[in-house]
């Protein structure tokens, strides 16, 4: 069954693809894996002032949903990853 989270941060630029790889890595161990994620899920965002509203639909066990939860909760308060190119992508989670 489809599932829904929403957070909301405070982006450095292009922060806003950082922040779906840093789910990926949470809930996949790692945002570049090999085959099918082990939690399918998409994230995207928009802009609401300086803020993004991030929203992380995904599909998992009832019985996992709760752990899922965590780790997105996780991913988004990390505030930080580095990226393929080498660059440090920076956001603050605001809830």
């Amino acid at each position: 069954m489809p599932r829904c989270a929403g957070r909301r941060a405070r982006p450095s630029p292009a922060a806003d693809h950082a922040l779906g790889g840093a789910v990926t890595a949470a809930l996949c161990g790692s945002w570049d894996h090999e085959g099918p994620c082990h939690f399918p899920h998409h994230t995207s965002t928009r802009a609401d002032g300086d803020e993004l509203v991030v929203t992380i639909r995904f599909d998992a066990p009832d019985d996992e949903v709760d752990e899922v939860r965590r780790l997105i909760v996780g991913a988004v308060r990390t505030g930080t990853l580095v990226g393929s190119d080498g660059v440090t992508n920076r956001w603050h989670a605001v809830d």
